[in-house]
Formats: structure tokens, C-alpha cells, sequence
């Protein structure tokens, strides 16, 4: 009987739906906000900057937290963290580029004038500084978690969790930190863009550490954690008994961010909070975290780790218990609000992203896209989705007579929804991308965080032809020549065009000649797949053809600097097999055009 009851009320939820959270009378769908202007123009949600004051340092600032230890802030985008040594310096953390790093040191200076010779990497974002820190000292080490090295090598420290699409999660972060706009005027940002230059250098790890590992370094002791993980897998938290201190990237000076719009690994709410929980139990008198002001007291680090940690188990929980009484992912977006004690606590601001976002990331991961509703199993074509709803409005004027309707109430994400169906049926009409455009803007300027601000203004910018986007950013030709040989070789795979492979099965060969023993990598073209071989002259198979060439010459051709014939009429190529089937089996794969990856939305 209670199995009856249960399945009738998750029936009766599914049938009936979930009531309307007073959340959906918004910003974006008419409710009032004060607006404010930044000093840089930016027009934006006043409660923005006045909540970001609250918790991020903005002014430089070198913070003595106890004798001999210090938190430099407010230089970059990352605190670093300062521990003296018996004769040198540990750190924590070093930036996004080399000048945050030599920002990191001048300020270092004016405590103390002892070398570092130690740094510790919180997680993967905040490696790029590293050498000016060490001032050419060789005889240094690098602590942290065991896969950061790897990560870095694999996504640059983006957390990709298929490593075949870096690309796109690249581009996405540029999306994310407003590089598409302005520095001034009204699409400006409330703050600078973590992406760093390109004059950085990661400095590899040289002590991988365990969780629970203890060390002395230069008369300091610690102890390693790496088992707790925030907004990447690869994350250290170092408790410094004799100074009563932790250092960490798990205490956030905003809600912590769930899911990234960019595309990531999962981040799992579980093994976050169990963090929280064990810095909070160490009982530190001192607590540095990566973003955030420093704390000093038992009591108020207490106060600040449970506050934070219960922000997060109150979504997580929730978003189980939605599931549980039948509601959808997007149901679930309006549904869940933090209360009000928790949302008050000024870490737990949304001043970067949104809490709409991370329910339905939760319940992708445990149950996968699909949402109960057998309709969305074989849902028409988005194209002819669009062309059915601009028709069943009664024609495009009719519609953008809704658009206009809903831009006058301030409706702007009806408006969005609405002129999606427009802009798929007419992509070219600059007056639906204005539309569209307008509503966005309004949206990016209304809400306190700063991920969907970016996002809403740089497709409005696009949309009114002032950026182009790209869906997809490649690596460098430095970042191709740092990995593993065969890598990118491997990564050719899915450039595979099954259409014009659909009769080959053939085997082609690279072979890296300025390379020991001319490493060899080849795939297997076999009918629309690409089987990676890092052993061909074992391979059952024989070679069709192979390209001997110098490596620098490859990354140049994988990313789209040259082409394909330039490629095999290079001097510095010998092909065995000949130039005519050179080009027949490299022409089935994908050619790359940097200039030809815009995005479309």
C-alpha cells in the first residue's frame, strides 16, 4: 500500500505539475531592481558590487595573519599565501601569468627578503606565475595533488572531461570572462578577466603529495589533503599544525559554483563539503583561502565553514529530494531558493554564478538528460521546432508582435525564448537579432552574476555583429610540442568525416624524424572510424602510408596554420606511399580553418 501511495503522488506531481515558485517574478521576468553604473561604465544590478565588497579584497593588500605567516591580496585574481621557513619562503598558489607572479613578489619583499623556494598549487587555475616567484633558483620544489600535472597537459588546467574537446571548453572561457567585452561603456565588467596572457609558464609539479601526508620542509611542518575537491579534481588543502593554519580553495567568497557554464568535470557537492568539514574540525586559528579574506579565530572559521557548507548540502539535498517527488530539471531551476539565513551569509552571495543552473547539473549526473517526459525521447528537428512555432503564432509579425509585447513588460526571458524560434527561421534578419540582442543585454545587466553577465553580453554583441565568437579555440603549437608525441595524433580520431571514410581501410602512419628512434603513431582508417595505433610496425595490419616529418610541422598542420597541401608539398616531408594517397586518406579527415569556427546560437 505505501508503494501504491508513493507511486500516485510521484504520478500525480508528473500529471499535474509542480506550483509556480515565486522565483519565476524575477529580474529577468519583470520584477523591479535598482541599477547602478560602474566607474567604467558598466551598467549593472547595484546589489553586484556592493555584494562583492563584502568578500573579495580589492584593494593590494599584504595581511599578517600570524608571525611568519601572510596573505597577500588583492594583486590578482588569487590570493597567495605566505609561510616563513627556517631560511626560505613557502607559498601558496602563483597566479594566472607571469606578471601576477612578479606582482606576488614585490609585495613578498616588503616582509621578508628570504628566497621561495617552495610553492604549493592550490589547484590547477592558478599555476602561470610561478617562475618570476622563484627569481632562477633551481633548487626549489613544487607540491600538489597528484593529477594536476596531468590536467594542465590535457586541458590547461580547464578540467575537460573528454580531453578531445579542450578546444571547446577554451573557447567557452573566454565567453565566461568577458574577453568579447569592452573594457568601458555600458557592457563593461564589475571586474578584470582571470584569462591570463600568454606570457606564462607552468612550472610542473615536482612532489606529487597524498592525502594525509605529512612533511617538513625548511623546519615547517604540514600536512596534505587530497581527497576534497571544489571547482577541479586536482585540489590541496595544507593544515600548518604549529601555526594553527589552513590554507585552501574549498572556503568561497561566493556560492560555490556547481556546474560551470563552460563545460567541466562534474563537481561533486559530496566531497566538497566533506572538506568543510574537516577544516572546520582541525579546528584551525587561522584559515587563507584562494579568493576570499583571510580568517582569524576559532569560533568565526567555525561559523563561516558551516555556513558555507550548509549552502551547499541545502541545494544538493533538495535537488535529491525534487527528484525524489517527481520534479524536472527545469522545475527544479525555479523550485529550489536557498533560505534566507544561508542566503544572507555574505559567502554565499550569487555574485558569480547562478543557482538556477546547478539543480539540473546535479540531476544530469545522476540520471542522465532525459527527464520522465517520453515526449522529449524523439522531439522534431530544433529547425523545424522553430518554423512550427514562428507558424503557429500566426507568421513572423505576429510573433515579434509578442517579442515587442514582452520587451514593453520586461519580460526579457520570454523575449529570449520567443526569438529563438525567430532567429532559426531567420538568422539573417538583423531586427530579431536586435531583438534578441536587446533582451540578453537587459538580462546580463540585471543579474549579480558575473558568468551569465558575460555570457548574455557577449552573444548580444555578436548578435549586433560587434565580436564573432568562436565555438572552438585550439591549442597552440607550444601546447601540441608539450605533450606526449603521439597525443594529437590520437586526438585526429574524431576529425574523422564518416561520409567520405565510409570505403577505406587503409592504416596511415606519422613518424616524428627529429624525434629518438623516429617515434611512429598511426591510425587505422577503417569505414567512417579511426583507430589509434601507438605501435604501427607491430600493427596486423599493413601500412598504407606513412608521412615522415618533423613534429613543429604537424602541430603546425593539426592546428590549422597550414593546410593540407601545403602540408604534403613542405620540403621537410617524405611520403611513402605518395603525394596522391597522402591526400586521398588526410582529405577523409575534418581540414581545419581557424577562421571558420563562429559560433551559432
Amino acid at each position: 500500500m505505501k508503494t501504491l501511495k508513493l507511486t500516485l503522488l510521484i504520478s500525480l506531481t508528473f500529471f499535474m505539475g509542480t506550483e509556480v515558485n515565486s522565483q519565476d517574478k524575477s529580474a529577468y521576468m519583470g520584477g523591479q531592481v535598482e541599477m547602478t553604473e560602474l566607474p567604467n561604465g558598466g551598467i549593472i544590478n547595484k546589489d553586484a558590487p556592493e555584494l562583492s565588497k563584502q568578500t573579495w579584497n580589492h584593494e593590494p593588500e599584504v595581511v599578517k595573519i600570524a608571525d611568519g605567516v601572510w596573505s597577500v591580496e588583492g594583486f590578482a585574481h588569487v590570493n597567495c599565501a605566505v609561510i616563513e621557513g627556517e631560511t626560505s619562503l613557502i607559498v601558496y598558489d602563483s597566479g594566472n601569468e607571469n606578471a601576477d607572479g612578479q606582482k606576488f613578489l614585490e609585495a613578498i619583499r616588503q616582509v621578508s627578503d628570504k628566497p621561495i623556494k617552495t610553492v604549493l598549487y592550490s589547484h590547477s587555475h592558478y599555476v602561470w606565475g610561478t617562475r618570476p616567484m622563484l627569481e632562477g633558483a633551481e633548487d626549489y620544489m613544487v607540491i600538489g595533488h597528484p593529477n594536476l600535472n596531468n590536467n594542465i597537459l590535457e586541458s590547461g588546467g580547464l578540467g575537460s572531461s573528454i580531453p578531445e574537446l579542450a578546444p571547446v571548453l577554451t573557447a567557452r572561457a573566454y565567453e565566461q570572462f568577458d574577453v568579447y567585452n569592452p573594457s568601458e561603456g555600458p557592457d563593461a565588467p564589475l571586474a578584470t578577466t582571470p584569462i591570463g596572457s600568454s606570457d606564462k609558464e607552468f612550472v610542473a609539479i615536482t612532489h606529487p603529495v597524498t592525502n594525509g601526508q605529512e612533511m617538513v620542509v625548511d623546519g615547517v611542518k604540514m600536512q596534505f589533503f587530497t581527497d576534497y575537491h571544489s571547482d577541479t579534481d586536482d585540489c590541496l588543502a595544507v593544515y600548518f599544525p604549529d601555526k594553527g593554519l589552513v590554507v585552501n580553495n574549498l572556503y568561497w567568497p561566493i556560492y560555490g559554483n556547481l556546474y560551470t557554464l563552460r563545460g567541466s568535470l562534474y563537481r561533486d557537492p559530496l566531497p566538497w563539503m566533506e572538506g568543510l568539514r574537516l577544516i572546520r574540525d582541525l579546528e584551525p586559528e587561522h584559515l587563507i583561502s584562494t579568493h576570499t579574506h583571510s580568517i582569524s579565530g576559532k569560533d568565526k572559521i567555525s561559523e563561516a565553514l558551516t555556513n558555507y557548507h550548509d549552502g551547499l548540502a541545502y541545494l544538493y539535498d533538495q535537488t535529491l529530494r525534487g527528484i525524489l517527488n517527481g520534479e524536472t530539471p527545469d522545475e527544479m531551476r525555479h523550485s529550489i531558493v536557498l533560505p534566507e539565513h544561508l542566503a544572507n551569509w555574505p559567502n554565499n552571495q550569487r555574485t558569480y554564478g547562478e543557482l538556477s543552473y546547478y539543480p539540473p547539473n546535479i540531476y544530469n549526473y545522476a540520471l542522465g538528460w532525459f527527464d520522465g517526459n517520453t515526449t522529449n525521447l524523439n522531439k522534431v528537428h530544433p529547425d523545424l521546432e522553430a518554423q512550427k512555432m514562428v507558424e503557429g503564432f500566426g507568421g513572423k509579425d505576429k510573433m515579434m508582435e509578442e517579442v515587442r509585447k514582452s520587451m514593453t513588460s520586461k519580460e526579457y526571458a520570454w523575449v529570449t525564448q520567443l526569438t529563438d524560434y525567430l532567429y532559426k527561421v531567420y538568422p539573417n534578419d538583423q531586427e530579431v537579432r536586435q531583438l534578441k540582442a536587446d533582451a540578453l543585454r537587459k538580462m546580463g545587466q540585471l543579474t549579480i552574476g558575473s558568468i551569465p553577465r558575460s555570457w548574455y553580453l557577449s552573444q548580444a554583441r555578436a548578435l549586433e555583429n560587434k565580436v564573432e565568437i568562436p565555438y572552438m579555440i585550439l591549442p597552440l603549437k607550444e601546447q601540441v610540442l608539450t605533450t606526449a608525441p603521439g597525443t594529437y595524433v590520437n586526438l585526429m580520431r574524431v576529425r574523422i568525416n564518416p561520409e567520405l571514410s565510409k570505403n577505406t581501410d587503409k592504416v596511415i602512419v606519422f613518424e616524428f624524424k627529429d624525434l629518438d628512434d623516429s617515434a611512429k603513431f598511426g591510425l587505422h582508417i577503417r569505414r567512417g572510424v579511426a583507430e589509434y595505433i601507438t605501435n604501427p610496425d607491430n600493427y596486423y595490419q599493413e601500412q598504407e602510408m606513412t608521412l615522415q616529418l618533423p613534429r613543429d610541422l604537424f602541430a603546425a598542420y593539426y592546428i590549422g596554420e597550414i593546410s593540407l597541401q601545403e602540408l604534403i608539398d613542405s620540403n621537410q616531408v617524405e611520403i611513402k606511399g605518395g603525394k596522391e594517397k597522402a591526400i586521398e586518406l588526410l582529405t577523409q579527415f575534418d581540414q581545419i580553418d581557424p577562421s571558420n569556427m563562429k559560433l551559432k546560437f
